[in-house]
Order: structure tokens, then sequence, then C-alpha cells
């Protein structure tokens, strides 16, 4: 179950990419319905099957994800064999995303660690095959920032909702998205310059994916 229209492409056509998906096993579809009626900001479920194919092509043994919230990237990612670290402020979202973790039987495979996203990132030790955003979005300059050097050669950045409802594209921005909008115009500079070679794709709500060179 999606959360949102999608902002990039015709409404025809994201029933028609997400009528492609394989059928949701009974654990995602539990967690789609329960971000439904909260009202959580989950992965869509093409962008979750994106994580999932990047895992298995670049073998992505060690992963960091800027965003928990309920687990959902978590679950998809370390269903691939990564040992993935995960950062989320909210302790209350820390304990739903740590039972969803166990209830896929993968405790040991995700790290939810809580805390401010930038405290936790500067404080990582050791380097990571893959990383994914999906997080405040005025700090998505300072989470890549922190991230380049914890990437390593090779490895790859993923972002979520970097078009913003397409507005980080348009010429006039309401002022209550300006921040983001600007940060996120910042961020989709910085990820397509060196070190990384990236590209900005029209997956639900904008999709960043970046190597590092």
């Amino acid at each position: 179950m999606k959360h949102s229209v999608d902002a990039i492409i015709r409404a025809e056509q994201a029933e028609y990419i997400v009528g492609l998906e394989p059928k949701r096993d009974a654990l995602l579809a539990k967690m789609e319905a329960f971000a439904a009626e909260r009202r959580e900001p989950i992965s869509d479920p093409e962008v979750a099957a994106f994580l999932a194919i990047t895992v298995r092509s670049i073998g992505a043994k060690r992963v960091v994800e800027v965003g928990t919230n309920i687990g959902y990237g978590a679950i998809v990612m370390a269903r691939e064999g990564a040992h993935v670290v995960s950062i989320e402020k909210s302790s209350e979202l820390c304990g739903i995303a740590r039972r969803f973790a166990a209830d896929a039987g993968l405790s040991e495979r995700i790290d939810v660690r809580e805390g401010a996203a930038i405290d936790v990132l500067a404080s990582l030790e050791g380097t990571f095959d893959l990383a994914y955003v999906d997080c405040v979005k005025e700090e998505y300059p300072r989470y890549l920032e922190l991230l380049a050097p914890r990437l390593r050669t090779g490895g790859v950045v993923v972002a979520d909702n970097v078009l913003w409802r397409g507005l980080v594209a348009a010429s006039s921005v309401p002022d209550s998205d300006r921040a983001r909008v600007e940060a996120l115009r910042v961020f989709n500079k910085a990820v397509t310059a060196p070190p990384f070679r990236g590209v900005i794709l029209p997956l639900g709500d904008g999709v960043a994916y970046a190597v590092k060179l």
C-alpha cells in the first residue's frame, strides 16, 4: 500500500509500476497497513524494491539507514543479507521498529540506534557499503557530508523524497516548504558531483542514486 500519491509520474503509470511488484508477504503488508493507519511516512513499495535490488546487486554487507521510522526499509534490506545500522530520533518508533525486526527474525541484523541523525552519524566507526537517507530533509546536505568519508569506494547512497512533490524543480515554492526545498537542491547538486556520480530517478517522490568514486 502506498502512503501517498506519486508526485512525479502520472497515476496510471504509478499503478502499473506497483502492479509489477510481487505481492508483499504478511509482515510487510501488516507494516504498510500499520503505517497507513498512523500516517507514518514509510518507503513506497517500488522504492523498497529498489533498495532490495541495490543491496543484492552491490553485495552490500554493511548498511546505514538515516531515518528508521517503523523499520520497513531496514527489514527489506536486511532480508537481502545486509547488517543494517538504522538511526531514529523517536523513542517510540525505535521500539516499534525493534518489535517488527524481531517479528521478521532479523533482530541480529538490524541495529536500531536512538538519537539525532547528525549526532549518531558523526559517531559511527568503520565503512559502509550502502547508505539510505530518508529523514529530516533540511539536514540532507549535512548527512551527505558525514556519510561521504564513511562509504567505501564504490559504495552507494540512496536518498528518498529528493524532488519533494516536484517543488525542487518549481520556480515558485511556498514559504512553508522553502527551507527543505533549498536543502534538497543543495543535496541534489552535491550527490551528482565528485566525489559522487549520481542520478535523480522519478520513483515515488524522487530518489537519488549515487556511487562514491
